[in-house]
């Protein structure tokens, strides 16, 4: 019995040495085999590593990683707590071949990325740089599943100095059965896989000195085929109409803030690393606030492109979109125009926006049938307005019916005080209603305006009345526009479209050429009326 105790005893004295011997030589040769891979892009180094036979697992600690190419456009150094490779086959370890793992996950990674171009140009180029380095970690074995925990990175743009343009942290992925040696392009691990889930908190890109994007948190879901924003911005450090003053030109200054942008099924086909392609069902955008500056004090750009239709619009999205559905709810949209002479703007607010876009595309090889666009709004809190758009897909142009509810006209004069001498003392919309069949060079428009009892006052530039002028404007001016009452007008006329200025301009411009058709007389005031500069409208 003593023998065999003693026996015992040497066996498991052999066995707990050996054991710690073959786990010491594993750990000396895992450094190399580790980065044997001669196409790798990074060099993993740890300072401390432990590996357990009986536990099959492996873990490094104190780990840093360092990119090997010199001249890449988009580098990554990182460091990170703790490496942890799990159910790990320790035969085929032993034996020299390809690692296989069933678990890889990472704690704590703290990245900086070096970003060698401007980063206006390519904004996307940082995340394809986190999916090659990720995609590179995963490619050096056989790995089944991945993860990576509370990830941060700090972002900088490397030219005559090293600049930090953003940051990020919460980074966390999921990744579940992946397949190591079938490449794909549309996650943050770049292989096939049965599912993965990818968030982030915090997301911050100064796109420029003056403006910043950002996000407060962003995920993935590959289960659910869905994709989430919630907290996106895009802002100046002071505010868009004191950006538009500081501006060269006179051009469109917007910012944007968006509560939650939720895009459902998601086609295998989307891309939402690197180069942006997006092929889904539904696209839901909610509380949007968009502000968009105009400053008329400003000469309009020499060298301004024209602008685009609906259809050039969706063109000129710059990566692959194709949504059945693009929904848009509890929004605002602010236009504030500074007119010239003026330091301050007035504000056009289309509030409790709501609209829905059907069968977008960004690509000609996509885009089939007919755009529709529908949208609900109220501006300045006293208008009910509605726009029913029909875009093919075939020529540059577009149909619409508008319409706008009943108000008091007398609500306008907090907007047209910023721009005219002309005040409404009374009068009452009853209905306005546009159609429109448009084209790159004109608008074909039928409209009714039924309004009763209308009266102005005409103003000097110290805001009194002029008491004569304001009699003659109001005889001038027809005081009823009613079907019910003799000489009822309705529009039928055409519209030159300014093509270096909007779709939306042309829309407005041919509702106010119509009402100069129905109200004659100093109404015109009201309503904006400008003369064409004798440059083709460039500057209007």
């Amino acid at each position: 019995m003593k023998k065999f105790l003693w026996i015992l005893g040497v066996i498991i004295i052999v066995g707990v040495a050996g054991t710690f011997a073959l786990e010491r030589y594993l750990a000396e040769t895992l450094r190399s085999r580790i980065n044997a891979n001669a196409d790798r892009q990074y060099d993993v180094l740890f300072e401390d590593i432990e590996i357990h036979l009986l536990r099959q697992s492996i873990e490094m600690r104190e780990i840093s990683l360092h990119p090997l190419k010199e001249g890449m456009s988009t580098s990554i150094n990182g460091n990170m707590h703790s490496l942890e490779l799990a159910d790990v086959r320790m035969l085929k370890f032993l034996m020299g071949d390809v690692i296989e793992v069933g678990q890889l996950s990472m704690e704590r990674p703290s990245f900086v990325l070096v970003h060698q171009d401007s980063v206006e140009k390519k904004p996307g180029n940082f995340s394809n740089a986190f999916q090659n380095l990720f995609g590179d970690l995963v490619s050096r074995g056989v790995i089944r599943n991945f993860s990576l925990r509370d990830g941060s990175a700090e972002l900088f743009n490397q030219s005559d100095t090293l600049r930090k343009f953003g940051s990020f942290d919460g980074l966390s992925i999921t990744a579940k059965n992946l397949t190591t040696d079938s490449a794909l392009v549309n996650h943050a691990i770049p292989f096939k896989l049965e599912s993965i889930e990818t968030r982030m908190s915090n997301l911050e890109v100064n796109l420029n000195p003056e403006q910043t994007f950002r996000i407060e948190e962003l995920v993935l879901d590959s289960k659910a085929d869905a994709f989430d924003i919630t907290g996106l911005s895009l802002r100046f450090e002071d505010s868009a109409v004191e950006a538009s003053k500081r501006a060269e030109y006179q051009l469109d200054i917007i910012e944007v803030e968006v509560k939650n942008v939720r895009i459902e099924r998601l086609n295998a086909r989307s891309t939402v690393y690197g180069n942006w392609s997006i092929f889904a069902g539904l696209a839901t955008i909610d509380s949007l606030v968009l502000h968009d500056v105009r400053n008329k004090n400003k000469q309009r750009p020499p060298d301004e492109p024209e602008k685009p239709m609906f259809e050039g619009m969706v063109e000129k999205i710059p990566f692959p979109l194709e949504l059945d559905t693009v929904r848009l709810t509890n929004s605002l949209i602010t236009y504030s125009e500074i007119p010239p002479g003026k330091s301050q703007p007035y504000d056009l607010n289309f509030e409790r926006l709501s609209a829905e876009i059907t069968n977008i595309s960004s690509l000609d090889s996509l885009q089939h049938g007919e755009m529709l666009i529908y949208g609900e709004a109220v501006l300045n809190g006293f208008a009910q307005m509605s726009m029913d758009v029909t875009v093919p897909y075939t020529n540059d142009e577009f149909s619409l019916k508008g319409k706008v509810g009943s108000f008091n006209l007398q609500e306008l004069n907090a907007i047209i005080g910023h721009i005219s001498n002309v005040e409404i003392t009374s009068g009452e919309v009853k209905n306005l209603e546009i159609s429109m069949n448009a084209n790159q060079y004109a608008s074909s428009n039928s409209m009714r305006f039924d309004y009763s009892d209308l009266h102005l006052d005409l103003l000097d530039d110290a805001a009194q009345k002029k008491k004569l002028m304001s009699l003659v404007a109001n005889i001038l001016t027809s005081t009823d526009n009613l079907p019910e009452k003799g000489n009822y007008k309705r529009a039928e006329f055409q519209t030159e479209r300014n093509k270096y200025r909007g779709v939306f301009n042309l829309i407005w411009n041919s509702v106010r050429e119509g009402l100069l058709e129905i109200v004659p007389g100093d109404f015109a005031q009201l309503i904006m009326s400008e003369k064409d500069p004798p440059d083709d409208g460039k500057r209007r």
